[in-house]
């Protein structure tokens, strides 16, 4: 779980397991203050090691500090658990006024109790990832993100019947409602979606749209 107080560039992340440890030490590389705390000591002790080594703002608290300044109360073992302490970190943050929060969860179940006492950003990791690898595997994309509703962004290669034409000659909006973000070629910098844009074969294009548009875009 991550947080950021209103009026406040720290952000609070509560528990080092690989999910939360991976958020901590992106932030703490791209220079954010970190306050970040676990019930156990031996991971604080390990990602104060680690954050020694790059900006040096990662604050620290041992595992029985961190319960204590934390209103935790653990449950049965296993998703009973981690539903019931993190709803009530949870509740308690929002309580004392903290808005931009990112919880994780654990279950659809988990999820719908997060969103209804006021968690606006919920993440199920091992879900969301599943999805993307699906897609990936699955597909012709080089990448692929889900947007809240119909609507995604991918990263394709150019479709062959697409090589050495413009957006514009493509019709890619017009045609098949899918909007061309921007383009990376090979060894050049990115280049933003004009209409006069021309599309090369290693070109990687960034697509926005509805799944379905985007697959008939690539089919031609």
């Amino acid at each position: 779980m991550a947080a950021k107080p209103s009026g406040n560039k720290s952000v609070l992340v509560i528990g080092l397991g690989r999910f939360g440890g991976s958020v901590a030490a992106t932030l703490d590389q791209m220079g954010q203050d970190v306050l970040a705390v676990d019930k156990n000591p031996e991971l604080v002790a390990r990602w104060s090691r680690a954050s020694a080594h790059h900006s040096g703002r990662y604050d620290r608290c041992a595992g029985h500090r961190a319960d204590r300044r934390l209103p935790v109360r653990h449950g049965r073992r296993g998703h009973r658990r981690q539903h019931r302490g993190s709803v009530i970190i949870t509740g308690n943050l929002l309580d004392a006024g903290v808005s931009d929060l990112w919880a994780k969860s654990v279950s659809q179940e988990h999820a719908r109790i997060l969103q209804r006492i006021g968690a606006r950003h919920i993440i199920n990791a091992e879900t969301d990832a599943g999805k993307r690898v699906g897609h990936l595997v699955a597909g012709n994309y080089l990448d692929y993100i889900e947007i809240d509703g119909p609507y995604t962004v991918v990263k394709v290669h150019t479709p062959l019947y697409a090589v050495g034409r413009s957006i514009e000659d493509v019709q890619v909006h017009d045609k098949y409602g899918v909007t061309v973000v921007g383009l990376k070629a090979p060894g050049k910098e990115f280049q933003y979606g004009s209409k006069e844009l021309v599309m090369h074969r290693n070109d990687e294009l960034i697509l926005m749209g509805k799944q379905d548009q985007i697959d008939h875009f690539i089919q031609g």
